[in-house]
């Protein structure tokens, strides 16, 4: 027997109706997702999350069926189950999913626009101290395991540059400029897994404001410069793999993970060093908000203060304008 056209195995734009299943209709979303520009690993994150999540928790129900309070049930029960980020990119897909039944007339409107997320409980940004700083960083290369697995390098990198762990291990010689009359590196690309590919270099980075132009400081120079002479004449990356390629950012965080713990900072991630860098430069030193946006590649300094800034809770000098009611 036909299956009918909310059944059917390789749907086509055609078959999206009003009864047509949530899971054929993300499978077109999908396709779309697949062929459009979007970044690697975003198109990997949706197809998972529509593979675990939504096909098994809604993937049944009619497109007429999904209403805002279906849908909600389901938001709500994937974040006491799974997690706030999962939940919120699934409510991320299945708006995509919506969106596409409503342009093919299957739907009045999106209805995941009504679709609530509930706000997590969102733990104080932590970052290192700079006497912490300089404590792990002792640690790691009084560490041989470390050493022998390239960690302190990177990590240098990373507190000297603000940048994410898979644009560092994307960066290449040529990128490099130690001999200018400001030392710098521009982060042009990132480090991803492709499906059925392997480790690639994504000619991009996560954000439209990515590629940048980063000063290098005095202690990541000298780290630079003693590696350009171990460099092979030939060298592509500046953080390769042990056999020259692309070193895999997963690798890199297991090995992270052993040196930090053996260095008793169990608790800080490679994220932490960016978050490091942007308190140093939000809070202290430069005590400018907007530059530590542009220095870790944010398109505006909203995201940097809420998820990267460790607030000191320290006020401003003001005693010159409140000195005014003693005068």
């Amino acid at each position: 027997m036909r299956k009918s056209l909310g059944e059917r195995a390789t749907p086509t734009r055609e078959d999206i109706r009003a009864d047509t299943r949530l899971s054929v209709v993300a499978a077109v979303w999908l396709a779309d997702v697949e062929a459009s520009g979007r970044a690697i690993n975003t198109k990997r994150r949706y197809a998972e999350v529509v593979a675990l999540h939504i096909t098994p928790g809604v993937g049944q129900l009619r497109v007429r069926e999904a209403t805002v309070a279906a849908l909600e049930r389901f938001i709500k029960e994937l974040f006491e189950r799974v997690g706030p980020a999962t939940a919120k990119l699934a409510r991320t897909c299945l708006s995509g999913i919506m969106g596409t039944a409503a342009r093919h007339g299957a739907a009045p409107r999106n209805v995941v626009r009504d679709v609530s997320t509930p706000a997590p409980r969102r733990p104080p940004v932590r970052a290192l101290t700079v006497d912490e700083a300089r404590r792990f960083r002792g640690a790691l290369r009084a560490d041989r395991k470390a050493m022998r697995a390239d960690v302190p390098d990177v990590v240098d990198m990373m507190l000297g540059t603000g940048a994410r762990i898979g644009e560092v291990l994307a960066i290449r010689w040529t990128e490099v400029d130690l001999l200018a009359e400001v030392p710098h590196v521009v982060i042009t690309g990132t480090v991803v897994r492709e499906t059925g590919v392997g480790l690639i270099r994504q000619e991009h980075t996560k954000t439209q404001t990515g590629r940048r132009r980063l000063a290098l400081p005095r202690f990541v120079v000298g780290v630079l410069l003693e590696r350009q002479v171990r460099a092979d004449d030939d060298a592509l990356f500046v953080f390769p793999s042990s056999v020259g390629t692309l070193r895999d950012p997963t690798n890199f965080r297991d090995q992270f993970r052993a040196a930090r713990d053996r260095a008793g900072f169990g608790w800080v991630t490679p994220h932490t060093l960016r978050k490091t860098v942007a308190t140093l430069l939000a809070e202290g030193g430069l005590g400018d908000l907007r530059l530590a946006a542009q220095q870790l590649g944010h398109g505006d300094d909203t995201t940097t203060a809420r998820f990267y800034v460790a607030r000191t809770g320290t006020a401003p000098d003001s005693r010159t304008v409140l000195d005014t009611f003693g005068d």
